[in-house]
């Protein structure tokens, strides 16, 4: 989690009397992830940004659906659940088993 918050609020440039966070937040990554598993975490978070500054700066809004009520669970996250959900999902773990 701390790694998507690096690259969302730039962190890794650093900023006025701030060291950069980009080399603390990847060591923790290194300590659970593989190189390649860091690359599909670096390439969500990035395409969420990305996703979310395209449809702010065209202000598109989200959709009234019903469906949309469904997310609601999601707003909130417990980030040992997370980590622990997306260590089980990677496809190279059962590969090295």
């Amino acid at each position: 989690m701390k790694w998507a918050e690096v690259m969302t609020e730039k962190q890794y440039q650093g900023g006025p009397g701030k060291k950069p966070q980009h080399r603390v937040a990847f060591a923790e990554l290194e300590k659970h992830y593989s190189g390649e598993q860091i690359v599909e975490i670096a390439f969500t978070s990035g395409f969420f940004n990305f996703w979310n500054r395209f449809t702010d700066s065209f202000e598109i809004d989200i959709e009234d659906n019903p469906v949309m009520s469904l997310f609601k669970k999601s707003t909130t996250i417990d980030p040992e659940d997370y980590a622990a959900y997306m260590q089980s999902c990677w496809w190279n773990d059962k590969e090295r088993a």
